[in-house]
């Protein structure tokens, strides 16, 4: 067992996983992502999470890879993690993953928990935007969401995911 396995398969703290975010592990963070130990790859993504905005390149490299782990992996958390990493890469218009598109507006109205759901939106809506008629989907999704009975984070971001969607229709 390799001495990051080691300290990732424990309970690490914050302080831990900013440490190891600055050393120049991130690959072997990224092998460990897919470790069949749950505290284990739910901590490789916790720290990858801490990562400087300079590795968000080296991320978008891994976009595919970190796509399908998202859409597969049984663990909430690494779900989340994962996503929130997600969020630090930019969707190329030419390659629509409409299989994970279709993962985010599945989540947004899913049973998953209130940041799965957040990244959902957003990612949905990063990925929608170089096309009008998704915007006009996820417009109607969260549409579909009743504000009176969600959360103040979902009701904000749903607020504000709407807004963008109006000044967008007002600028074309």
């Amino acid at each position: 067992m390799s001495a990051l396995k080691t300290i990732l398969s424990n309970r690490i703290s914050g302080y831990d996983a900013k440490a190891l975010a600055q050393t120049d592990i991130k690959e072997e963070l990224f092998q460990l992502l897919f470790d069949p130990d749950k505290r284990t790859s739910d901590n490789a993504a916790w720290v990858l999470t801490h990562l400087p905005k300079t590795a968000d390149a080296w991320l978008s490299e891994r976009q595919n890879i970190l796509i399908d782990e998202a859409m597969r992996t049984a663990s909430t958390t690494k779900r989340r993690l994962i996503m929130n990493l997600l969020d630090r890469t930019s969707f190329d218009p030419d390659h629509l993953r409409t299989d994970f598109l279709d993962f985010c507006f599945n989540a947004i109205l899913s049973d998953e928990p209130i940041g799965v759901k957040s990244l959902a939106i957003k990612l949905a809506y990063a990925q929608s935007v170089h096309y009008p008629e998704l915007l006009e989907e996820i417009n109607a999704t969260l549409q579909l969401m009743e504000p009176e009975e969600l959360p103040a984070a979902l009701k904000h971001l749903r607020g504000k995911m709407l807004a963008k969607e109006t000044t967008n229709n007002k600028t074309e």
